[in-house]
């Protein structure tokens, strides 16, 4: 690796490896959902503007066109209910576990994409895909007797499936805003969560100490601040591969997480599916050939 790689690859790292840990912030600070998730955007709307600042971008908000502002508002929409749904599915079943399902987002991209946007959808993408959802298949499996008995773990697995559609959604409407800067844009869509979660603030909940906003503050500060700098600042600089591996980090702290501080693991199987789903979005990500690949060679 050059140099010139070194830091955008170690910033990549540290930025995946971070927001996997989101899971545990949000279940530490011991508050509902909602607040969760409006505290999150307080403190990262705070973190997003003051880098602007840094920059000297405070211009970039009052450049940003008429008709931009629907697509704006309809992508941080789609951002903070994803981030409230996931939350959710974190708290009825477990951070890994979720963060398994979640990761079907890519596959919700592409299938959109090909659908409403036009983009082809070759059968190597479709197979991929297939393969994506047998990972599913085997991740849930040895929970569904837990699903049958407990309803929590279920609406659990459904809150990890609309979460990633959402935030294929907003991946999807955040394209069509690409000369919106992403820190000018994540503090845009931090503010619209604040105005969407502030009517459903449980504030009688709000009496855990120094220990609580410390764990609301770091939703904020690090995995809406810290970790979407680090991302944004490595992601021009790298090429596809590299930021495509670099997203196994994100599942990886989320397992390691939940294994170190709440004593979970996942089986043998659960593992085999986690496999599928990230080799499958590797795949999708690099465009490797699977069906159309093999036949191709069969010819020759």
């Amino acid at each position: 690796m050059t140099k010139e790689l070194t830091r955008p690859t170690g910033m990549l790292s540290a930025g995946m490896a971070l927001s996997g840990t989101s899971g545990l912030f949000s279940i530490m600070s011991g508050q509902p959902t909602f607040n969760v998730v409006f505290f999150r955007c307080l403190f990262g709307a705070i973190v997003s503007f003051a880098w602007v600042g840094l920059r000297g971008g405070y211009g970039d908000y009052f450049s940003i066109s008429r008709r931009q502002w629907p697509l704006i508002l309809l992508s941080g929409l789609c951002l903070v209910i994803n981030w409230l749904a996931l939350f959710e599915a974190f708290n009825r079943t477990s951070i890994g576990f979720a963060t398994i399902i979640y990761h079907l987002q890519p596959f919700w991209i592409v299938l959109a994409a090909g659908l409403f946007l036009g983009e082809t959808l070759s059968r190597d993408k479709l197979g991929w895909i297939a393969i994506a959802f047998a990972g599913l298949v085997l991740t849930i499996l040895p929970k569904i007797g837990t699903m049958q008995t407990d309803q929590n773990w279920l609406i659990g697995v459904g809150l990890a499936v609309v979460a990633s559609l959402f935030y294929a959604a907003t991946t999807l409407t955040t394209r069509a805003v690409e000369s919106v800067k992403p820190d000018v844009l994540s503090t845009l869509h931090c503010l619209i969560g604040l105005i969407v979660f502030a009517p459903f603030m449980a504030t009688m909940t709000l009496t855990g100490g120094l220990p609580m906003w410390g764990w609301l503050a770091g939703l904020g500060l690090i995995h809406t601040g810290v970790v979407y700098v680090l991302l944004y600042s490595a992601y021009p600089k790298l090429h596809t591969p590299v930021i495509a591996a670099g997203a196994f980090l994100n599942p990886a702290a989320a397992l390691l997480t939940d294994l170190v501080v709440f004593g979970r693991s996942i089986t043998l199987l659960q593992g085999a599916g986690l496999v599928l789903i990230l080799l499958a979005g590797l795949a999708v990500n690099l465009g490797w050939p699977l069906l159309s690949g093999s036949t191709a060679r069969s010819r020759s």
